[in-house]
């Protein structure tokens, strides 16, 4: 015989639903958009984009949430209570609670989001928290409704789960360890959006800005604006080194060989010059150019410069070259080479001539 008690009790939807959760609700979302209005009007474009994006999508939620409620309390109070309206009842206002859940999440979900970028006006912000509280939320609110409408005690199930949770666990393995890792280098913070960084694991080796730090991994752009995506267990392990100029500039160098009998006073003037000379190089600290090597051939010239950009380094570097070249042709001083004096078996000394002879004999 079919029963038309509705699966969902009505008595459980009707303690639930409330006029001032529903307000409650409405006041956070207006409120948000307040902050977002008053504190946030120097964002930049992407974080503009992200917050209006977030907001349409909640007021499209909240507008299917409120007619879902109107819907349930229409069946509910200008109706009889037939058997089939109370079922389709207890259905809209099932509905209304999952909707005021989704409502509850987005709107924690934008609070979030606007804390994170008011706290970190100019960098940044990894999606990886966000998204990690916005997974516990709705874990908790499922538990919560299936604890509330259904009387299902979700500890205790969990409890009894070991089984499956170590099947999922050993399923899972990677990926927890992925999410587990990212966790960690969030807590850590050895690298932020928009650092960059260099990876060294073994014998791999990854440079590049970070540009997102996910659950999985850490998307970095390399110089030649490929994308490279190394997973968080592997940034875990691995030596980080972090160039991002937040209180000490970058050290950079060139060598310049010269011939011997070059004035090196002049030679270091002329380095020194075209060095400050150029965009980008810092003025404090001084450069330094110092002789640092003696061979057969040259002496080595060093320019050791400090920048704040660590992207430009070569177009910097490049610059320099190219201005200390140009200066030190204009003085007519050369660049060295390497120099190879060949001497001929006639031009040796007697002694090694026999020497040579005795080990090399001509056959008669």
């Amino acid at each position: 015989m079919k029963s038309n008690t509705p699966w969902i009790p009505i008595a459980k939807i009707q303690e639930l639903i409330q006029l001032e959760p529903a307000f409650i609700l409405a006041a956070l979302a207006i409120i948000g958009w307040l902050v977002y209005k008053l504190f946030l009007k120097g964002a930049s474009q992407e974080r503009h984009r992200t917050l209006t994006r977030l907001f349409k999508n909640l007021s499209a939620h909240l507008v299917a949430g409120a007619s879902a409620f109107l819907i349930y309390y229409g069946l509910t109070a200008f109706y009889p209570q037939t058997p089939a309206i109370e079922r389709l009842a207890s259905y809209f206002g099932f509905i209304t609670l999952l909707w005021g859940s989704v409502i509850f999440v987005k709107t924690a979900r934008i609070y979030v989001f606007e804390y994170l970028f008011l706290s970190h006006m100019r960098v940044a912000v990894p999606l990886l928290l966000v998204n990690l509280f916005t997974l516990v939320l709705s874990l908790v609110l499922v538990g919560w409704l299936a604890t509330e409408v259904f009387s299902i005690r979700v500890i205790p199930v969990l409890a009894t789960s070991a089984i499956v949770s170590l099947v999922l666990g050993l399923a899972l393995q990677d990926t927890l360890g992925n999410l587990f890792a990212g966790v960690a280098l969030q807590f850590d913070k050895p690298y932020e959006i928009g650092d960059w960084i260099e990876i060294q694991n073994g014998s791999q080796k990854w440079v590049g800005q970070v540009s997102e730090i996910s659950w999985r991994a850490t998307v970095l752009l390399a110089f030649g604006e490929e994308s490279i995506t190394v997973s968080n267990r592997v940034m875990a392990q691995s030596e980080i080194a972090n160039f991002s100029a937040k209180s000490r500039p970058f050290i950079r160098s060139h060598v310049f060989r010269v011939p011997y009998r070059t004035d090196l006073v002049r030679t270091k003037e002329i380095l020194m010059l075209a060095t400050l000379a150029t965009v980008g190089v810092r003025k404090d600290p001084l450069p330094l150019v110092l002789v640092t090597e003696l061979t057969e051939s040259w002496i080595s010239v060093k320019v050791i410069y400090y920048i704040d950009s660590y992207v430009n380094q070569y177009i910097i570097g490049d610059k320099i070259i190219t201005a200390a070249l140009e200066a030190l042709n204009r003085a007519g001083i050369e660049i060295a080479s390497t120099r190879i004096t060949v001497h001929q078996p006639e031009e040796l000394p007697t002694a090694i001539r026999a020497t040579a002879s005795k080990a090399s004999p001509i056959a008669e």
